[in-house]
């Protein structure tokens, strides 16, 4: 998203254009859009793995050397994934998780 951002943005400044001049739209992937049945199949392929994927000469340029560039949201949720299972693997050496322990058995619900 912060990449898309970032060339709409671009392109905006490049064309003397204003904040209405481009609309961006959400398109359901499984609506038989033309087009997106297939980017759907690729993409699945591509995740496969590094045999599945373009040849590193086929990709552009920025692309040729490192890793894919990373949205926040996605380095947040990894950051939240990996503190919530730090923060489980920590509280489970606990002395207090064998207390919480029991008195959870008698709790309503194994929602709380």
């Amino acid at each position: 998203m912060d990449k898309l951002c970032r060339i709409i943005t671009k392109v905006r400044k490049d064309n003397n254009l204003g904040y209405d001049d481009i609309t961006v739209r959400w398109i359901s992937g499984h609506n038989g859009v033309e087009g997106n049945e297939h980017a759907d199949k690729e993409a699945k392929e591509a995740a496969k793995g590094p045999r599945s994927n373009s040849a590193r000469r086929k990709l552009p340029v920025y692309l040729h050397t490192g890793i894919l560039p990373t949205s926040t949201s996605t380095i947040k949720q990894a950051q939240k994934s990996q503190s919530k299972d730090r923060w489980s693997q920590l509280w489970s050496l606990s002395p207090r998780h064998a207390l919480a322990s029991t008195y959870q058995a008698m709790l309503p619900s194994s929602a709380f």
